[in-house]
């Protein structure tokens, strides 16, 4: 395949070398009657090529504004990355603390048991960088993490044959650490190849229609965790932050819908202000008497008509940032829809929405809107109302996104109207987010750039990358039947994997990534189909840019229209800078060479470099302020990030500091625990124990609690035993 066909003149936008990534787009910016288009787009896409394999090198030489911007933001985007993948860890050890916390304020836990948290609570620290201990092993992980990530079917098969318990471990080396870069187009494209075959063999596996990307399975993980990656967070908080903000100041506002629940808030009321209920009203109905009952119907009007602005603003601000949605979220909807369409051919539109709706709405959307504060969205967690009112938004959202159903939850049918509202729309919606090219020309193209740098590494934790082994070796057999395969050659040598380390001396190491089975691209002309005079081309243009964006705005040289060779020796000669002198000497062989080859001719001024130069300084002028606006969304993104570390980090401090507490109490009950006299039994009847405020709710019938005591005595200095008795009679 020639390089011009590989990438689009609009690539060039790699000349930013900010590491960002959109969908490629194809344009074509030259007259059909321009002889020169096909020459001048393949130089164009040689050009990107050249830049974005010298970026690093470029952000050296030259010192404007621009390159100061692009560095900033580069470096902004590693840490964004960096960040994510802390945080994922982090969330991991508190859902885990969480649980064995709740044990432990229940009394279910154990001594042995405090210390075994008590050592997690103590492991959970960031790895400190270290080296591998041995050159040898470290080339051998270097060349499969490089197969892994160039070859993403390996991690996709791998990915269906692991177990839910072993999942959440895998993906978090597959998001964060193998495709860790987050804003890198290569990892993004391998990372989204990946997707693409677990889709696959999901659709060409899943019997029924219903099924499909709906239980929760390794595929329906990867996908959540696909969405909590910088992109994925960066949109949530630009058009959903505002809206969830506004909602949860409304802390007194109610707008429950359910019955039941709403006849059962309004008898409570009642009796609070009149001392009593009317004998029109019981303290217990059902759900059918609270739905039909004409002061309850009232109650809820209103409401209905409250949420259904609220959800409009949340799904008109959605479909307006269609735009704004990630690249990587679209191409997994454009592929719902493709695969959709191939194994159900006849299937309609709407149909095929449910399923992108399913992805997009229940995997990305509602769980950022229900649980905010878990998604950075808000700082502190919304009060009862609120909360209420958003999973009620999120609930009338997947509604509209899928086939409604109202079996478990009758009373959502009185938003019927939403759904029929917005209908249409919201499917159109979902196929604008499956209109994105695809990268597969580009995704080509960086893989020449990856094999042509001698400095492609991975940051990787030795637990990360001992894990990864076990679950290769495990799955070898289903993994690598080919005993010939690359990947069975690498799991001989490297033998079985290691166990874990202790999590004190886990390492963050540097694990330089290559192929000992292809060799760098020194020769271009070679490898991509290209002329030598193309590559002279795009070196001159290169370099000609360097030249002029090193030189001071008002310099002679910047006149236009641009005089090339006055530029070139104007750099070869100056003064006290070699870097532009030996660019300036360069220039010059450059232009020999070209008109020696009959590309450029100086009777007209270099017309075709010079056009080409000028086109390029002035996409660089438009560039900046684009590099700017970007790096202020992300630099709010990253801070939101940080805040959440700090929160997380926080709370694994509360979590170490009860659990200290608890652990010396008890110590110092199996201690005494011979001397102790059990204390007990004592009597206290629900109504004193709601007066107090030890009940602060229950679902008790107000007709039944009088008959209600409970019996508590302590056997052990913090533990208690509780025994609830109706009329009597033991129940609990």
């Amino acid at each position: 395949m020639s390089v011009a066909t590989m990438l689009q003149p609009a690539s060039r936008a790699s000349t930013s070398s900010s590491s960002s990534f959109q969908p490629v787009t194809r344009q074509n910016t030259m007259s059909s009657h321009d002889t020169r288009s096909l020459r001048q787009s393949k130089r164009l896409s040689v050009t990107a090529l050249y830049m974005s394999m010298n970026a690093k090198d470029r952000d050296l030489d030259i010192s404007d504004d621009l390159a100061r911007a692009q560095i900033y933001l580069r470096e902004l985007k590693a840490k964004i990355s960096t960040q994510s993948k802390k945080n994922f860890v982090l969330e991991k050890d508190v859902r885990y603390l969480d649980s064995r916390i709740a044990l432990l304020i229940q009394n279910r836990m154990a001594l042995e048991e405090q210390n075994e948290v008590a050592s997690h609570l103590d492991d959970a620290i960031d790895p400190q960088e270290g080296f591998f201990p041995n050159d040898e092993r470290t080339q051998k992980y270097g060349n499969l993490l490089f197969l892994l990530q160039s070859e993403p079917r390996h991690i996709a098969h791998l990915c269906r044959l692991v177990s839910m318990s072993e999942i959440d471990s895998l993906l978090q080396t597959v998001m964060f650490t193998i495709y860790g870069n987050q804003y890198e187009s290569r990892e993004e494209h391998l990372l989204l190849t990946m997707f693409q075959s677990v889709l696959t063999y999901q659709f060409d596996n899943t019997p029924e229609y219903s099924s499909l990307l709906r239980q929760n399975t390794p595929v329906s993980r990867m996908m959540t965790t696909y969405t909590r990656r910088g992109p994925g967070q960066s949109y949530l908080k630009q058009v959903l932050a505002n809206q969830i903000n506004a909602l949860i100041e409304l802390r007194d506002v109610d707008l429950e819908i359910n019955p039941l629940k709403v006849y059962e808030t309004m008898v409570k009321q009642i009796e609070e202000e009149q001392g009593s209920l009317p004998e029109s009203l019981q303290r217990s109905v059902t759900a059918e008497d609270a739905a039909a009952n004409a002061q309850v119907q009232a109650i809820i009007e209103p409401r209905l008509k409250m949420l259904t602005d609220y959800a409009n603003r949340f799904l008109n601000i959605i479909i307006e940032s269609v735009e704004e949605t990630p690249y990587g979220i679209r191409w997994i909807c454009k592929q719902i829809r493709s695969l959709s369409r191939r194994k159900y051919p006849d299937a309609q539109d709407q149909t095929i929405c449910t399923l992108i709706g399913g992805f997009f709405f229940l995997r990305f959307i509602n769980p950022a809107i229900v649980t905010p504060r878990s998604y950075m969205l808000i700082e502190s967690t919304p009060t009862e109302k609120p909360r209420r009112t958003l999973t009620l938004i999120a609930k009338m959202l997947q509604n509209l996104a899928n086939k409604p159903s109202y079996a478990k939850e009758p009373y959502m049918a009185k938003l019927q109207p939403f759904i029929q509202q917005n209908k249409e729309r919201v499917n159109k919606f979902m196929l604008d987010l499956c209109d994105v090219q695809d990268f597969y020309e580009s995704l080509e193209m960086d893989n020449y750039v990856a094999l042509s740098k001698r400095d492609l590494e991975l940051q990787i934790t030795l637990n990360e990358m001992y894990a990864t082994h076990a679950l290769l070796e495990k799955h070898s057999l289903a993994l690598a039947q080919d005993q010939h395969s690359h990947l069975n050659e690498i799991l001989q040598e490297l033998g079985s994997a290691p166990p874990q380390v202790p999590r004190k001396e886990n390492r963050t190491i540097t694990v330089p990534l290559f192929s000992r089975w292809e060799t760098s691209l020194d020769d271009l002309t070679a490898a991509l189909d290209i002329t030598q005079e193309e590559v002279f081309f795009m070196e001159a243009k290169s370099t000609f840019v360097q030249i002029l964006r090193s030189l001071p705005p008002k310099h002679p040289a910047m006149r236009r229209p641009l005089r090339l060779y006055l530029i070139a020796e104007s750099a070869a000669t100056l003064k006290n800078d070699a870097v532009m002198v030996r660019k300036g000497i360069r220039t010059i062989e450059l232009l020999d060479q070209l008109m020696k080859l009959g590309v450029i001719e100086r009777a007209d001024d270099f017309s075709l470099l010079r056009d080409e130069v000028e086109q390029e300084l002035a996409y660089l002028g438009g560039l900046k302020e684009n590099v700017l606006k970007e790096t202020k969304k992300l630099e709010e993104v990253f801070a939101t990030i940080r805040d959440h570390n700090a929160y997380l980090v926080g709370q694994l401090e509360t979590y170490k500091s009860y659990l200290h507490n608890v652990r010396s109490q008890s110590e110092g009950k199996q201690r005494k625990q011979q001397k102790h006299q059990e204390l007990g039994p004592y009597k206290f009847t629900h109504q004193q124990l709601e007066k107090e405020g030890v009940i602060r709710k229950s679902n008790v019938p107000e007709n039944r609690r009088a008959n209600i005591y409970f019996m508590f005595k302590s056997p052990l200095p913090g533990t208690f035993v509780i025994s609830l008795h109706y009329k009597g009679t033991p129940w609990i």
